[in-house]
């Protein structure tokens, strides 16, 4: 993994508590301060789930943000993070071109980065098979969040 060439040394506070949890299966609901390592507190062991499994070539991970400047950013620390696997990290929003985000789908995709509503709009077209994805994360959520921005969006995802 790119972990050393990001320039961790040791784990943040959350890191330590919450990466071992993760690697378990086990749900996490974890709060921290900006600039402490959430990102990488769930893509460390999304990435881990992934490399784990990486014989498939399905969807493994669906990480949901709730805005495209997430979205690219969030994308970007898996693909630097997960630089020396073979994973295929996909990022979708909405806002962009869904005809390139369905042709994307039919390459090999193991972790989505991605807003509730594209994820399921291309979910219901049938080229997002979710039925696979053994690991969920939930960015950024609130109670604005889950019921304000997206309503419905998120149920249905999950």
């Amino acid at each position: 993994m790119g972990i050393y060439e990001k320039g961790f040394e040791r784990p943040s506070p959350i890191q330590e508590e919450s990466i071992p949890i993760a690697l378990t299966g086990s749900d996490i609901l974890a709060r921290a301060k900006n600039g402490t390592g959430k990102t990488a507190a769930f893509c460390i062991p999304a990435l881990e789930k992934i490399d784990q499994v990486l014989s498939c070539a399905f969807l493994a991970v669906v990480i949901l943000v709730p805005t495209r400047e997430l979205a690219l950013q969030t994308s970007q620390v898996c693909k630097e993070l997960g630089k020396h696997l073979k994973i295929q990290v996909m990022v979708t929003t909405g806002g962009t071109s869904l005809k390139d985000d369905i042709m994307r789908l039919y390459q090999p995709v193991h972790l989505l980065v991605g807003t509730p509503g594209r994820i399921l709009d291309l979910a219901k077209k049938g080229v997002c098979i979710l039925k696979d994805c053994s690991m969920l994360v939930m960015d950024e959520v609130g109670v604005n969040w889950l019921l304000h921005l997206f309503g419905i969006s998120v149920n249905a995802c999950i």
